[in-house]
């Protein structure tokens, strides 16, 4: 039960909030297509939630290299004094209208996500679309074109 809370916060990377952020000042309106390299650089986000398992919150970091890759790193606090680490990779394709299919590898075996991403790849809304019992989804943004966490 405690690897589905950690599979799902890890997966669900931004809360719900009262209000939708929009993508970083430096949003290039001339972008009007993407590509997989429209994801470079590492993206940044926080989640904080109750489930029947009780409140957690969990934070990280994922780095897209530009050709369908991605590891990520993560902070996970179920609510209890103790705080677990994890990490992992995956894969990424994208569609000409900026939807990226991204796999979790060893996560809701290995179904993708769906995100929609900025023409410039300064962020992506999320939805979390498993039937796994938590209603989730957010926007993450990108904080540098560097690929911190490989």
């Amino acid at each position: 039960m405690k690897r589905k809370f950690i599979a799902t916060a890890c997966m669900s990377l931004l809360g719900l909030s009262a209000a939708v952020p929009a993508f970083a000042d430096n949003e290039d309106d001339t972008a009007s297509t993407c590509s997989i390299a429209t994801m470079l650089g590492t993206y940044v986000w926080a989640y904080a939630a109750t489930n029947a398992g009780g409140p957690y919150s969990t934070s990280g970091r994922e780095s897209y290299d530009g050709h369908g890759n991605f590891k990520w790193f993560q902070l996970f606090n179920s609510g209890g004094t103790a705080t677990f680490t994890y990490s992992g990779t995956g894969t990424y394709t994208m569609t000409a209208d900026c939807v990226a299919s991204v796999v979790y590898a060893g996560f809701h075996a290995n179904a993708p996500y769906t995100y929609f991403v900025a023409p410039s790849g300064s962020g992506y809304y999320w939805n979390n679309n498993f039937a796994d019992g938590t209603v989730a989804g957010g926007h993450v943004v990108r904080i540098t074109k560097a690929l911190l966490v490989y």
